[in-house]
């Protein structure tokens, strides 16, 4: 059963064949046409059996003590793509937060002020960060240790990387990725950039109202990308 994300509360759709729920679902978002047609809403579930399948060994690996399948929720997000056209992207979060990351997204889709390049399961990418960041994939759940051998946020469901190559990770002088050097400084950092992150902007206003923390504020080294619910 997928929740779907309104104004004021969620409300549960039919229970339905995976096949059958997925296909209805998209046509109903991209049937913004019709005067009557019902607003976009990002909408979160279960995992379907099929991508949790392809998950295994991706960015799902049972070496790792990362959430079961009962404990993620893949949500299926609208979002601007970069030349203003309505998308619907797929994202898997812990289920703890799987409405409040629809919600931020909402909030930020229905601004219509905040362009996403794209957002796809890492999947796509092998479970491979470095790759899905050269793609400027926003992601979010990927079963992985961070460079210091810890698990990741990301590897809880706790954390969504948001236009990597407009929003890079910079620790001294190195960008991650390195296309995201021409977008690692304050300096280099505008509002009027398509795909930038700046503070105060929607995104951050969005991510804060659900109690979620920026990456763009840390002081060691920086993340633009990043959003978490615990900071880290």
């Amino acid at each position: 059963m997928f929740l779907t994300m309104s104004p004021q509360t969620t409300a549960p759709s039919k229970n339905r064949s995976h096949a059958l729920m997925l296909a209805t679902f998209l046509l109903g978002l991209l049937s913004t046409g019709d005067a009557g047609a019902a607003p976009v809403r990002a909408a979160f579930g279960p995992i379907s059996d099929e991508i949790w399948r392809n998950m295994q060994g991706k960015s799902w690996r049972a070496e790792l003590p990362c959430p079961s399948r009962n404990k993620l929720s893949l949500l299926r997000i609208p979002y601007l793509d970069f030349q203003g056209h309505t998308q619907i992207g797929a994202m898997i979060v812990a289920k703890s937060v799987a409405a409040n990351v629809a919600a931020a997204f909402q909030e930020i889709y229905e601004s219509k002020r905040f362009r996403i390049y794209r957002m796809a399961l890492i999947d796509e990418y092998g479970g491979d960060d470095d790759k899905s960041m050269e793609a400027n994939n926003t992601s979010a759940f990927n079963c992985r240790t961070t460079d210091r051998g810890a698990l990741s946020r990301h590897a809880l469901g706790l954390a969504v990387d948001i236009n990597p190559v407009q929003n890079p990770y910079r620790e001294g002088n190195v960008a991650s990725p390195p296309a995201g050097s021409a977008f690692d400084q304050p300096y280099k950092r505008r509002s009027d950039i398509t795909g930038v992150i700046v503070n105060g902007d929607v995104v951050t206003k969005a991510f804060a109202r659900q109690g979620w923390f920026w990456g763009g504020n840390w002081k060691r080294a920086v993340d633009y990308q990043h959003f978490s619910s615990d900071g880290h």
